[in-house]
């Protein structure tokens, strides 16, 4: 039986890949928040850090199982934040059960777009 990703994201809660969507989803962050900019804020700074260090012990990764599990922290702390971009491509890596070199460059480019958003935000 193939492995079908799509599929997989779609059990796990997953919409297809967003397009055209913002890198962080202000209100998903305002609802998870209640609304206090203050914890907005310090979430978004933690995020930061979070997802700088989970791409990290994604590159340096050797065995698949250390893959997942920084992916998998990934997603979570994506989607807590409302990045769902980066969110679904940390899932479909984590899933995965073949190379990553091209879900890493799209992985990159969201991470950069999201961080990108955040210290805009965060300047406000």
């Amino acid at each position: 039986m193939a492995f079908n990703s799509s599929a997989a994201l779609a059990e796990r809660g997953f919409e297809h890949p967003p397009a055209r969507r913002l890198p962080v989803d202000l209100n998903h962050l305002h609802n998870q928040t209640f609304g206090d900019r203050k914890l907005q804020r310090e979430v978004l700074r933690l995020f930061v850090r979070h997802s700088a260090d989970q791409i990290e012990r994604l590159r340096a990764a050797i065995a698949p199982e250390e893959r997942r599990e920084a992916a998998h922290a990934l997603v979570g702390s994506a989607r807590g934040v409302g990045a769902f971009s980066v969110a679904y491509i940390a899932a479909e890596i984590e899933l995965s059960r073949g190379p990553i070199v091209g879900r890493l460059k799209a992985l990159d480019a969201a991470i950069a777009a999201a961080h990108g958003f955040i210290r805009d935000f965060l300047a406000e």
